[in-house]
């Protein structure tokens, strides 16, 4: 039973049936037997036929309020004991026992007698009349059409036999009453029984005898009446009968009949009086409507004209649509079943059109999604319009990501617009890798990263900002960029950002005055190049410390040049066409080597040749176009000399070249651009240039030391000296040596207990020169802090090592000299101090000898002074080297 709405009806007759059988229980338990009765006329109701009317009372009734499990069991529980009571009485009058359920609940106290042979015991027509409704509300159970028409029979049987026995009441007649049996049934038990039957097959109005009463056609309204006029033809007679004696109105039978005629006559002329009206009331009615219909029809001919060619209309660009869209594109019913799709979803999951307007969405759908986030039940509950993620599976069973777009119609259709997003969720993921990459390496780097948007800095490592003597939070997002400069350098600096901010240049690499915290000035070099995160241009870098290397390299070059020209052409490619026959005219080095070519191959060349073919026209018809001075930007498809294709921006305008209309343009391969997110793209990018561009090697390592990452500069230092192509997941043990290794292991321990290290190793060349190395360790965290592996950076400090060797040597062979030139000195005045003592001896012997007196003296006092200047160099000479 599945009612879905409630029958006032049936409600009625349940609330009848409750209340009546309520009062007959009353009356027997507190023994009043004006309440037994109910009409005194018609004797009293049992008990047991009281229970059984108030069980079936409560069964029909909730058949109106609740379908329910619970409520179900409990109808059916309320069924089968009155289908019991009244079995077990049946038997009890076909058999002739006693089981005692006559008088189980109340004792009745009447008198037997011929007409009531057992007390309590309802009548055989009474018990046969509960099976029968027990047994078609217990068939009603069975979901099966073949049982519902069986219930349908067994209460229509119950309508008979209450009919009958009601009849047997109105004409004074005991067979009908008794039914075979001597105890009757009482005349309100009887009425109880029709209404009962009667609302049991409105349970299923459709099936049956009740149908040809319950239907809105002509047919089923002419019965009801014709029936109506039946059953009042019934009464009127049996009350003329049951009181001719009281009224004293038909003194025979011939009368009776005479009268009984006269009545039906009557009775039917005013029915088919009353008939014949309605329906001559139907047939004008039928006939206006007929008329309008056919006014109706004419216009609605035009209409559908006129819309049925719109429609094909709409039609036709609806199919061109949804044929021609790249995204897979389909319409569901509120069932969830396929009404169209185009050749991208076909192509998409591998199925044919017609497979597919087979199928139910859910055959689509991941079976382990639908676990956890099930389609709705009722499509029509979908919101009016949706985005989100799916996973589809495909017709050989392989799952991926789509991004849904979810429409409901006007028409009671769904469409569905989907897209692959499988790429974009593995971007989304390398974005993630490369976003830890960027901040373990910008973090923990020895050379200073920092991000500009709308002049000011976004992001700085600690490293940039100790360089200026500050900390990170004083610099990010309050200060202008230039406050890290010198004031002559200002406009410089500022020129740069200006030129990558609005496009003018991708990237730039400068060296600059900076100015610190404290106001001393170093020396920096900048590298930065333009990208767009967030629809913001923005400058992302690195910058390093070389006011050591600034100060070196203005003692090296002192006498030349302080400005040198670093490029002598422009670094993007760039091309000149003739429009009148498209051929390239003029190549710059960086078009020609970005395709593949030489210059001398590209020169000559027709640019149809870079385009693809399907492509071409749109290409003819744009060098049809002029484009001023303004410019123009485009972003087409072009092809390498290799056959690879590429997407590029062209930005072009239109110049007069030797008196020939020739197009400038300007090309900029954007592919990988295109490929990946936006944010994806230019984090990766930026961190591959910070990486590559600096001269300094890092490496990162698991805990294990297994390599995870490397640049390039730490694949030169493991090939130079190692001897070894470095790949991930090595282990760096298989190729350290292993001299050095002990105290790296000994460092390694330190760094992953969570102590930065820092410390010089040399490398010793087959040249036998060395090589210095600056190494610095740094553990690497994840968010909860756990030491999950270490970098490491190797710095090439062999010139600075060198120079302090050479100042060394440079430092000893000064001394040494100095040495010498101590010893020389000692030694020559000894020898100068030997002929002078002689003289003075010779002059002693010379003193005895007459001679010029005057000269003599001139000469002992020149050889005194002599001597004393002697004694004075070698006693300093002493001195001194008693002092070293």
């Amino acid at each position: 039973m599945n009612i879905l709405q409630r029958n006032t009806t049936i409600v009625t007759i349940g609330l009848i049936t409750i209340i009546t059988s309520g009062i007959v229980i009353t009356g027997w338990i507190c023994d009043i037997p004006a309440l037994k009765s109910v009409v005194p006329a018609f004797g009293a109701m049992k008990f047991n036929p009281a229970l059984c009317f108030l069980l079936f009372g409560c069964a029909i009734l909730l058949t109106q309020y609740s379908t329910g499990p619970y409520i179900k069991r409990v109808i059916f529980t309320l069924q089968f004991l009155v289908f019991i009571i009244g079995l077990n009485t049946l038997l009890q009058d076909i058999f002739h026992f006693n089981s005692g359920i006559d008088q189980l609940f109340i004792t009745d106290s009447s008198r037997q007698s011929a007409m009531l042979p057992h007390r309590g015991r309802m009548a055989f027509n009474a018990s046969l009349s509960f099976v029968l409704l027990g047994g078609g509300f217990l068939a009603l159970n069975i979901p099966k059409k073949s049982f519902t028409l069986a219930a349908q029979c067994l209460f229509n049987l119950v309508t008979f036999i209450s009919a009958f026995s009601l009849i047997g009441y109105l004409y004074d007649t005991s067979l009908f009453n008794t039914l075979f049996y001597v105890t009757s049934m009482a005349g309100h038990t009887a009425f109880l029984f029709l209404l009962l039957s009667v609302a049991a097959s409105l349970l299923n109005p459709s099936v049956g005898v009740t149908g040809l009463f319950t239907g809105n056609q002509v047919g089923n309204r002419v019965a009801k009446r014709f029936y109506v006029l039946l059953i009042i033809m019934v009464v009127v007679s049996g009350a003329m009968i049951v009181h001719k004696q009281q009224l004293r109105l038909i003194s025979s039978t011939d009368t009776e009949i005479s009268v009984l005629a006269i009545s039906f006559l009557l009775i039917s002329l005013v029915y088919i009086g009353n008939m014949a009206s309605w329906l001559n009331n139907i047939d004008k009615k039928r006939q206006t409507a007929e008329e309008q219909i056919k006014l109706i029809n004419i216009q609605l001919e035009k209409n559908i004209e006129e819309r049925t060619a719109a429609y094909q209309k709409s039609e036709e660009r609806y199919h061109s649509l949804i044929e021609q869209a790249s995204d897979a594109i389909y319409v569901l019913d509120f069932n969830g079943d396929f009404t169209d799709v185009n050749a991208s979803l076909c192509k998409m999951l591998g199925y044919t059109r017609e497979e597919l307007l087979q199928l139910n969405i859910e055959a689509i759908v991941d079976p382990d999604e639908l676990k956890n986030d099930p389609l709705p039940k009722k499509m029509s509950s979908a919101k009016e319009s949706v985005i989100r993620e799916r996973r589809f599976i495909t017709k050989r069973k392989v799952s991926f990501n789509v991004e849904v777009n979810v429409k409901v119609l006007f028409d009671d259709r769904i469409m569905v617009i989907a897209r692959d997003i499988t790429d974009r969720k593995k971007m989304e993921t390398e974005l993630r890798d490369a976003e830890l990459k960027f901040r373990t390496v910008a973090e923990k780097s020895i050379v200073g990263v920092y991000i500009v948007q709308k002049g000011k800095f976004t992001y700085v490592n600690p490293r940039f900002a100790d360089i200026f003597g500050y900390q990170p939070k004083e610099l990010i997002n309050t200060f202008n960029i230039d406050v890290v400069f010198h004031e002559s350098y200002k406009a410089i600096a500022n020129g740069h950002v200006k030129r990558r901010m609005t496009g003018e240049v991708e990237s730039s690499h400068y060296e600059a005055m900076g100015q610190k915290k404290n106001g001393d000035c170093n020396w920096v070099e900048f590298y930065g190049s333009r990208a767009i995160i967030g629809d913001e241009p923005t400058i992302i870098g690195s910058m390093i410390d070389v006011t050591e290397r600034k100060k070196a390299e203005d003692e090296l070059k002192s006498s030349e040049q302080k400005y040198k020209l670093l490029f002598d052409s422009n670094p993007m490619p760039m091309w000149m066409i003739a429009k009148d026959d498209q051929t390239v005219i003029a190549v710059n080095d960086a078009a020609a080597n970005h395709y593949g070519y030489t210059k001398e191959e590209v020169l000559d060349m027709n640019v149809k040749s870079f385009r693809l073919e399907e492509d071409q026209h749109q290409q003819i018809e744009g060098y049809k176009q002029h484009i001023d001075n303004s410019g123009s930007l485009r972003l087409v498809r072009h092809l390498k000399k290799d056959g690879s294709i590429m997407f590029v921006n062209i930005i072009s305008h239109d110049i007069i070249f030797e008196g020939r209309p020739v197009r400038l343009a300007m090309t900029i391969d954007v592919t990988e651009k295109l490929k990946a997110e936006e944010s994806l793209q230019k984090s990766e990018a930026n961190l591959q240039a910070i990486l590559n561009t600096t001269d300094t090697a890092y490496a990162l390592f698991d805990i294990n030391l297994k390599v995870l990452a490397f640049n390039h500069k730490a694949e030169e230092f493991v090939k130079e000296q190692y001897h070894h192509s470095p790949e991930k997941g090595d282990s760096l043990t298989d190729y350290f040596p292993k001299q050095k290794f002990p105290q790296f292991n000994n460092y390694a321990k330190n760094v992953l207990k969570g102590t930065n290290v820092t410390y010089e190793v040399d490398y010793p060349q087959t040249d036998g020169s060395v090589f210095w190395y600056d190494v610095r360790l740094f553990p690497i965290t994840n968010d909860s802090e756990e030491i999950i592996g270490m970098l490491m950076s190797l710095y090439n400090i062999t010139e600075r090592k060198n120079t302090e060797q050479d100042l060394k040597s440079a430092y000893n062979r000064i001394q040494n000299h100095i040495n010498s030139i101590k010893t020389m000195a000692w030694k020559q005045s000894h020898l100068v101090r030997s002929p002078l003592a002689n003289l003075k001896g010779l002059f002693e012997m010379l003193e005895g000898e007459p001679s010029d007196a005057e000269i003599f003296n001139h000469i002992r006092t020149e050889l005194h002074r002599m001597d004393n200047i002697i004694v004075e160099m070698a006693k300093e000479a002493s001195d001194n080297e008693i002092v070293d």
